[in-house]
């Protein structure tokens, strides 16, 4: 019998999809492979991911949970997304989403800009200031979507550093009782923090959602979506503002034209949020499972399977994007990418995180135009263990 392939796959470098797994995509748009836990689908063309993730027949949670091989801290993920429970996960999911999709309305996203428009040019005024070399993640990409959040759930920007730790703890697949006790804090401060709200509300989400329905939601349930916000409303942020940096450095063409015309920061955030993937694909992976059977093609996925959306693969789809490892900023409507997500748990924040990505990319290389990497880039280290992947460095000087 031959032997499955084995997630992760091996990477010669620190961004970009696994050469085993573009090969694999070649063959064919879905493959049975083997995990850490347990086997599963792994599809890897744009066409068919896309369709699966709009299909109501793939949830996070196992149809029979005694089988699912979860960690803490990926356990800890599902359910903050109300993905734990298979009975109930598409009626709380979907209140879930009905009750923060109008926190991110275009009225706080405009309010918003303003205010990070100003975290970024304070944040590149200090960077500027330093004495090379200076540590990039510290200086901008861990300390703009901490502030970001901050702003959101009405958090005193003192406690941001806090923040950091318990997510890079909460998120850690390699230590279960690390990700128990960070994930606690979080859950505790956030709780202390509705209380708290309750008599001094503020115009943030937490005090919004205290007064929904005539403040018929519990404490327990509000801390539930304000933990949600803040672990997944920074952490992919912060791992895409670093890898965005990487690539503009990589493609020194391309930096220079944003540098010179600003106004394609969007279009190069797109090619960030389409090419970011780090290391062995940690941040690029959509883990699903079958709650009744599906066709893809030949293959018939049963229910109970489990299934790996390759979301960064199919951003390399050669089939979507001609020259689909190639950075361009000038690309000619180009298809959408999958970075976010699709279907019913398309990604809230998309709009959030673009426009902090925009804020950052129209200014950083004007402000530092000489910026370059202090060390080799094989030297930096992707934190594999995290599902959010990441760096916790990248020296630069200029």
């Amino acid at each position: 019998m031959t032997e499955l392939p084995r997630l992760p796959f091996d990477n010669p470098g620190i961004i970009g999809i696994a050469p085993q797994m573009l090969a694999l995509q070649k063959e064919g748009p879905i493959t049975k492979v083997r995990t850490a836990g347990e086997d599963a689908w792994l599809v890897t063309r744009y066409d068919e991911v896309r369709t699966l993730l709009a299909d109501r027949r793939l949830g996070l949670s196992h149809p029979d949970p005694q089988r699912s091989a979860e960690n803490a801290a990926r356990g800890f993920m599902v359910a903050l997304m109300a993905g734990d429970d298979f009975d109930t996960e598409r009626p709380r999911h979907a209140q879930m989403r009905s009750l923060l999709v109008p926190r991110f309305s275009p009225r706080r996203m405009r309010l918003m800009k303003s205010r990070i428009d100003q975290h970024v040019e304070e944040l590149l005024d200090q960077f500027a200031a330093g004495t090379p070399p200076v540590d990039l993640h510290r200086a901008l990409s861990f300390p703009l979507p901490t502030m970001v959040v901050c702003d959101l759930l009405g958090v005193p920007l003192a406690d941001r550093e806090r923040f950091g730790l318990w997510a890079r703890g909460t998120f850690d697949q390699s230590d279960n009782e690390r990700a128990a006790n960070t994930f606690g804090k979080v859950v505790d401060y956030i709780t202390e923090l509705v209380v708290r709200k309750r008599s001094e509300p503020g115009d943030d989400i937490l005090s919004e959602l205290i007064a929904e329905d005539g403040g018929a939601l519990s404490d327990a349930y509000i801390a539930q979506l304000g933990c949600a916000v803040l672990l997944f409303g920074y952490e992919t942020t912060i791992v895409r503002i670093d890898l965005g940096t990487l690539l503009l450095l990589r493609n020194p063409r391309q930096r220079a034209l944003l540098a010179e015309r600003p106004e394609l920061a969007p279009a190069a955030v797109e090619e960030i949020l389409r090419l970011g993937v780090g290391g062995k694909g940690s941040n690029a992976l959509i883990p699903r499972y079958a709650h009744s059977d599906i066709a893809v093609g030949d293959t018939v996925i049963r229910a109970g399977d489990a299934v790996r959306l390759a979301i960064g693969a199919a951003n390399y789809d050669d089939r979507v994007f001609p020259d689909s490892d190639l950075f361009d900023v000038t690309r000619v409507k180009p298809k959408t990418h999958l970075a976010f997500g699709g279907g019913t748990r398309h990604c809230i924040g998309r709009v959030l995180a673009r426009i902090e990505l925009t804020a950052v990319f129209e200014r950083l290389f004007r402000v530092l135009p000489d910026l370059r990497l202090a060390v080799p880039e094989e030297s930096l280290r992707w934190q594999e263990h995290r599902i959010t992947g990441g760096f916790d460095e990248i020296p630069v000087t200029f």
